[in-house]
């Protein structure tokens, strides 16, 4: 799996600037820490979004 693939991730909680990801295809690795600045606007607890390289989307 390379740096451009895409991966999908469930945010877990929000930690003041950053917010904590499960990778939804490794969910026993531990969580993903992002800084909320990098995910789009309307992200909550509970949301599914995609990376893909630096970028993340809401899906």
């Amino acid at each position: 799996m390379g740096f451009a693939d895409p991966v999908n991730y469930t945010v877990v909680t929000f930690d003041g600037d950053y917010a904590m990801l499960r990778n939804e295809s490794e969910p026993d690795a531990p969580l993903t820490q992002v800084a909320v600045a990098l995910l789009p606007e309307g992200v909550t607890d509970g949301s599914r979004v995609q990376r893909v390289m630096t970028e993340y989307m809401l899906l």
